[in-house]
């Protein structure tokens, strides 16, 4: 697979593992304390022998979503220039995302919401790599096709007023 970073992917199913460990665990904490019924002790309830399936789909979730949720997208321009640089910027913040890093042909953005990072398990930054005739941008897929369809309808648009 081009592009493949398993260090990357690595970390990131990690970090889905206990991100949805610890969510599934909050909301049998909430079934549990907001129920009549008692008839067990909430250890009892998250025992490993009784949630063998939870765990199964947790580890497939996680194992499978970092290949479902990132992706990378081109879009094909002549050239990039200083203006291009600002549209770029204004469409990323427009979309919700602040500029990080600017080094060597390529801009790092990140969610300006911190909820919105917390719920992203802090993966939610996105790159724009601007060297040669195209954009890549790499990051989660939702985010990337909204952005790279503003980025293509912009060079569009530059290139009917040329």
């Amino acid at each position: 697979m081009k592009g493949f970073n398993l260090w990357i992917y690595l970390r990131r199913v990690a970090k889905y593992i206990v991100y949805y460990t610890i969510i599934i665990l909050i909301l049998l904490l909430i079934v549990y304390y907001t129920s009549d019924n008692r008839n067990i002790t909430f250890w009892e309830l998250i025992r490993p022998g009784s949630q063998t399936n939870l765990i199964i789909l947790i580890v497939a979730f996680s194992a499978v979503y970092p290949f479902l949720g990132f992706s990378k997208k081109e879009v094909y321009t002549n050239r990039f220039s200083e203006q291009d640089k600002e549209a770029a910027i204004r469409i990323f913040s427009e979309s919700g995302f602040i500029l990080i890093s600017d080094q060597d042909g390529k801009m790092v953005f990140k969610s300006k919401r911190i909820a919105m990072r917390v719920f992203r398990v802090f993966e939610d930054k996105i790159t724009l790599d601007y060297r040669g005739d195209q954009l890549t941008v790499e990051g989660m897929r939702r985010d990337i096709q909204r952005i790279a369809s503003h980025l293509g309808n912009y060079f569009r648009s530059v290139r009917e007023d040329e």
